[in-house]
């Protein structure tokens, strides 16, 4: 099941999409996001590292910017908690938050 579907099950109506490859991330969003989910660098997207191998910081921030399939997805936000990616176990951490 993808992270799309699985989340209209569990909340219908509730949920906010955004297609961030259509709509990429400012880098203010990515800085707010990145200090909630432990820095810049968790936002990569797995496929994508060997890229952004030397960049850090600001300028990471402005390459995740430039393209919103460099971020990993999905990103959710329930609450205080941000969960990144939709692997087995961000899978049952949803479940347990929802």
């Amino acid at each position: 099941m993808k992270a799309r579907e699985f989340l209209a099950q569990k909340l219908g109506d509730e949920v906010e999409l955004r297609n961030i490859i259509k709509e990429p991330l400012s880098v203010d969003e990515l800085r707010r996001l990145a200090s909630r989910v432990g820095g810049v660098d968790e936002l990569v997207a797995p496929k994508r590292r060997a890229e952004a191998e030397g960049l850090h910081g600001e300028k990471l921030l402005r390459w995740l910017a430039a393209d919103g399939a460099r971020v990993r997805r999905p990103i959710v936000v329930t609450g205080a908690k941000v969960t990144l990616g939709f692997s087995e176990a961000a899978r049952e951490e949803l479940e347990g938050a929802l």
